[in-house]
């Protein structure tokens, strides 16, 4: 499976379907966020590698979100206070390219591939972890992802929940991160759940 397939296999499951399910239509560009009302979605890791299909069957990247837009309007939903959920997928995250797909990426995803020299083989490409938060907003997320892995090595998977959640502070309201624990199992009905309960008026633990 390449990376983009990857990536695309993830977006299926999230919209609650199976990777092997046919799609009838692919997107023109790969996505990584998603709208639950006014609630902004956002997906940490691989899925910030943004692809666009040129052709059916073939795939390139094209960036890493956010890209100068979205940053903006991204900017300006947080000023505004308004919610953000972010997903997060573990503290390292990399994509491998094939020597066609690094070539044909633009700078800002070269940039991050490591040395000067690219063999004619798979390079790995990092993507910078929350590096598009403000630092005092980045650090739950961070927290979320120390204390999460250390759960997650000392506990059987089948007694995790989908989601950890990071501590509710009443300081950004409007901004929560979430871990998941799986590598498969949280589709867009439960996330949808999710964002209702954790930005709602109900209770909201450290566990959803």
């Amino acid at each position: 499976m390449t990376a983009a397939q990857a990536v695309r296999a993830e977006q299926a499951e999230q919209a609650g379907q199976t990777p092997q399910e046919p799609q009838t239509e692919q997107p023109a560009q790969t996505l990584a966020t998603e709208r639950h009302g006014g609630t902004l979605v956002v997906f940490e890791g691989s899925r910030r590698m943004l692809w666009s299909r040129p052709a059916p069957g073939r795939w390139r990247p094209v960036g890493i979100w956010p890209q100068a837009a979205d940053a903006a309007a991204l900017t300006a939903h947080l000023a505004a206070r308004r919610n953000v959920l972010v997903v997060l997928d573990g503290a390292e995250h990399t994509v491998s390219l094939l020597a066609e797909e690094l070539a044909a990426a633009p700078a800002s995803v070269r940039r991050l591939v490591p040395g000067p020299d690219h063999p004619d083989e798979p390079v790995d490409v990092r993507i910078p972890v929350l590096d598009w938060l403000p630092g005092p907003l980045r650090r739950p997320g961070v927290e979320l992802l120390r204390t999460g892995a250390e759960l997650m090595r000392r506990t059987p998977a089948a007694l995790l929940p989908p989601l950890l959640t990071d501590e509710f502070d009443p300081a950004r309201p409007h901004l929560r991160f979430v871990l998941r624990t799986q590598r498969y199992g949280v589709g867009a009905g439960r996330l949808a759940d999710a964002v209702g309960h954790l930005f709602g008026p109900a209770p909201r633990p450290r566990y959803v």
